[in-house]
């Protein structure tokens, strides 16, 4: 564990940000699972929004965002 004030702070904060990240990935994930699940229009959309989020802050990677989105538009179609 760190001694320097700021570098417990930094770890603190470290941790808060992981548990964001991951919650917030999880739900992503779990947004896709629904639609292949049951595919509908709404659910394209949730699923879609979500990976958006996820892209937009940097938890995946534009290029992955686009490929979901486009199999999810494949199998709606």
């Amino acid at each position: 564990m760190a001694n320097i004030k700021s570098a417990i702070k930094r770890a603190e904060l470290n941790t808060k940000a992981n548990e964001r990240n991951s919650a917030q990935k999880a739900a992503m994930r779990t947004a896709i699972k629904k639609f292949d699940a049951a595919p509908s229009e709404e659910l394209y959309r949730e699923a879609s929004s979500a990976i958006d989020r996820a892209a937009s802050k940097g938890l995946i990677k534009a290029n992955k965002a686009s490929r979901d989105k486009s199999r999810l538009a494949a199998k709606l179609a």
